[in-house]
């Protein structure tokens, strides 16, 4: 399980790292998020949660095999806590039970031509091909740093 944790988190990293400042179009609109967002805001973002992830890749490494102290086991269930609530309430929560208005502009403003396999559910496009490539790593992630502040391994 630490090896697929550290594997896991090294891909989450990588993909923040990109999906927000390198053009993968159609898979991301780099240039609308650049126009409404502009670089500076997207550079600070995306430093800011590739250094919370690469914190949680450094204790995922330095506590292999031992117990995360009390600190770690709290950054733990927060960051991955706050993580999946994110996920859920920005693509899940507006494609299940229908966006809101300003859900759905931000859509089209930020996100409008990506790459998307899920159908279309209350006039919401649902989370882009990209963003459900980084969930198919979050999501276990996440499940993965709850086992570990549980002991399990």
């Amino acid at each position: 399980m630490q090896l697929a944790f550290v594997i896991l988190q090294s891909i989450l990293l990588v993909v923040y790292l990109t999906q927000d400042t390198v053009n993968l179009a159609p898979f991301n609109n780099l240039p609308a998020q650049v126009r409404h967002i502009g670089w500076p805001k997207l550079i600070v973002a995306t430093l800011i949660m590739s250094g919370l992830i690469a914190y949680n890749l450094y204790l995922t490494i330095e506590y292999r095999g031992a117990a995360l102290p009390t600190g770690a086991k709290i950054y733990f269930c927060v960051w991955w806590g706050v993580t999946m609530l994110g996920m859920f309430t920005s693509w899940y929560k507006p494609y299940f039970f229908g966006p809101t208005p300003k859900e759905l502009e931000q859509y089209h403003k930020y996100f409008s031509g990506t790459h998307t396999i899920l159908p279309p559910r209350h006039g919401y496009p649902g989370p882009n091909t990209l963003h459900l490539v980084l969930h198919a790593v979050g999501i276990p992630c996440a499940v993965l740093g709850f086992l570990k502040v549980a002991g399990v391994f």
